[in-house]
């Protein structure tokens, strides 16, 4: 015969006793969330100051407080997993010029170990978790998730469609070195792939991620730049970097026809000369990276946080893009759409004219 259970004052069904007006129980307080975060999205940050509620838990990584920059919540943070922070931190360094699939190996191993670290901190009278898409594979693995309901924060598209779309894309281009440089792991694919399911909700300001969820996604609206005032041009460019998910191909294509080089922003990572055949006229990003552009080409496979197209929006630029961009849909033109009411128109004025 099994041993019963242990009770506890948080489990057992007597309410009628010293110890649960001891411990302050007499009246079941409304459900605790516990918010798992990773780096601040100023679209998360909106959302965490204006639905964090004092009785819920905010947890982030962090190196002895808010450090770095990138964990610095809004309201009363704890910052945990000090030790897995610094090896992760260490790990990005040590691969940052490694070839793609072996950067994101070494992100899925630091991202574990941080998750883990963090699932320990977990207010176990949480029902109910928001948490950074990043730890959700190994929360799940840490016990976390058994009997939660939990929303994701999505930083990028699920694994199982980031190797759809670079298949497909890799089939299009034939015999790039990069474009099949990371896979993850089946039983990660599958696990993800699960929990997304699982989720009530799957929270982000991508307009083309949410649309893989349509019943479960809580879109939220893009934190746009302050307008700017670049100095006015008909130039057109290529954000880069020159690598084949960003499609420097199809760019190429379409910029065929121009009269001046198109501009080119970025690394160039991808071997061989993706522009040949055509001039280009490489640029560095700075304050005024802006000046003389009319139009931006976008035909990236994937796009995680647009923000250098949204400064592009807010500046009257012109941008032509897939929904892989993840802009409302508002917000930019169809790459097939370059040409024909003339590239370098800008702004509201393209838009019209396509």
């Amino acid at each position: 015969m099994s041993a019963a259970a242990p009770r506890s004052c948080a489990s057992c069904d007597e309410t009628g006793c010293a110890m649960h007006r001891r411990h302050g129980l007499d009246a079941a307080p409304p459900e605790r969330i516990a918010w798992v975060l990773d780096d601040v999205w100023p679209e998360y940050a909106s959302l965490v100051a204006a639905a964090l509620r004092p009785q819920d838990q905010l947890l982030a990584p962090g190196l002895f407080g808010p450090r770095p920059a990138r964990y610095g919540w809004p309201g009363a943070v704890k910052h945990a997993a000090g030790f897995a922070t610094a090896k992760r931190h260490l790990a990005m360094r040590r691969v940052a010029k490694a070839p793609g699939g072996v950067r994101q190996l070494a992100y899925l191993a630091a991202d574990r170990a941080v998750a883990r670290a963090l699932a320990r901190e977990i207010d176990y009278r949480a029902g109910h978790l928001v948490l950074a898409q990043a730890w959700l594979p190994w929360l799940d693995e840490a016990g976390m998730l058994g009997g939660r309901s939990f929303d994701v924060l999505m930083s990028r598209y699920p694994f199982a469609e980031i190797h759809r779309r670079l298949d497909e894309a890799a089939a299009e281009l034939g015999g790039s070195p990069t474009i099949a440089d990371f896979r993850a792991d089946p039983a990660l694919v599958e696990r993800e792939t699960a929990l997304l399911a699982r989720a009530r909700r799957i929270v982000t300001p991508h307009h083309d991620i949410a649309a893989l969820f349509p019943e479960q996604a809580m879109r939220l609206a893009w934190h746009r730049p302050p307008p700017a005032a670049p100095a006015k041009g008909d130039r057109v460019a290529f954000l880069g970097p020159t690598i084949a998910r960003q499609r420097p191909d199809l760019a190429r294509a379409l910029a065929a026809s121009l009269d001046a080089p198109l501009v080119v922003f970025g690394a160039m990572l991808e071997a061989g000369n993706p522009w040949a055949g055509i001039a280009v006229e490489r640029h560095a990003f700075g304050p005024d990276w802006l000046d003389g552009i009319g139009a931006i080409l976008h035909p990236a496979t994937l796009t995680g946080q647009p923000r250098r197209l949204l400064e592009a929006v807010a500046a009257g630029v012109t941008v032509y893009a897939t929904p892989a961009c993840g802009l409302d849909p508002a917000d930019y033109l169809p790459l097939a759409a370059f040409g024909r009411g003339g590239a370098a128109q800008t702004g509201r004025a393209a838009r019209a004219a396509a």
